[in-house]
């Protein structure tokens, strides 16, 4: 999956260190306890960046 933005000013990075009281930071923090693998790229039709992950499915053990 790949979310993008076009705001340039700032790439995200992971950190498990955020402010109980901030109204933002968690979203990376999921992203790379779900995802196997994950990262920024800039973004392909212009400024900005995009985060993508990769989630393998589960098994359905059938």
């Amino acid at each position: 999956m790949e979310v993008s933005d076009t705001r340039a000013e700032r790439r995200p990075v992971a950190t498990t260190a955020t402010d109980p009281d901030s109204e933002s930071g968690r979203g990376l923090l999921l992203v790379a306890a779900l995802a196997d693998d994950w990262g920024v790229t800039d973004r392909r039709e212009g400024p900005g960046k995009t985060v993508w992950a990769v989630v393998a499915a589960a098994s359905s053990g059938r």
